[in-house]
């Protein structure tokens, strides 16, 4: 697609066709693209669980009782990690390797521990913020090869952590179901965006 056919088509389908499998290798290609998307310093704080088999999906399903799970090829529990800034994210040896000194690094990590994200609600601010630039950057690289999506928030966290094993230094960010628009179903129209006029101000 051209990109203006992208930005025009792409929905957020509640209803997905079950009989219709995401080729792995189609969504690969698609993760490799998204993964394009901006972060903070680069460091890329997400982690994908892809939620394929018919277990796993009544495992999730228990978290947020969404058919969308269910019936969608797959629903990618999209995570990040509000300690991406540490030492251990491997980001910053490819940094130093194009050529980054081991004492700017440290700077930066220590600007990150006590100027940009000194609180719990600070390191889950840039973890979610960036998380859903790469979830808007999938949802777009999947609409251009025909594959459709469907963002949702709604679920619990705390059990979704508890069934897949996630971390408490990392949060949950939202799901996505990934796969193919069932046809036989209508989808409401667009309701109309807030225009150019109505949300900018030049100052």
């Amino acid at each position: 697609m051209n990109f203006e056919d992208v930005i025009s088509k792409r929905r957020s389908v509640n209803f997905f066709d079950p009989n219709k499998e995401i080729n792995l290798k189609l969504f690969e290609d698609i993760i490799n693209e998204a993964v394009l998307a901006p972060s903070a310093f680069n460091l890329q704080p997400w982690e994908i669980i892809a939620v394929r088999s018919p277990e796993a999906k009544e495992k999730l399903f228990t978290t947020c009782n969404q058919p969308k799970i269910k019936e969608a090829s797959m629903t990618l529990i999209l995570v990040g990690d509000t300690f991406a800034y540490g030492r251990d994210n491997p980001m910053w040896n490819i940094k130093i390797d194009l050529g980054l000194k081991e004492e700017k690094v440290g700077k930066i990590i220590t600007m990150c521990e006590t100027v940009l994200y000194p609180t719990e609600v600070k390191r889950n601010a840039m973890a979610v913020r960036d998380v859903s630039l790469f979830a808007m950057s999938i949802m777009l690289c999947a609409k251009n090869k025909g594959v459709d999506t469907h963002p949702m928030i709604g679920f619990n966290e705390e059990k979704v952590k508890e069934l897949f094993n996630i971390d408490d230094d990392k949060t949950v960010v939202m799901l996505l179901s990934i796969g193919y628009f069932d046809e036989t179903k209508t989808l409401n129209p667009r309701e109309r965006r807030l225009s150019y006029n109505e949300i900018c101000t030049i100052v």
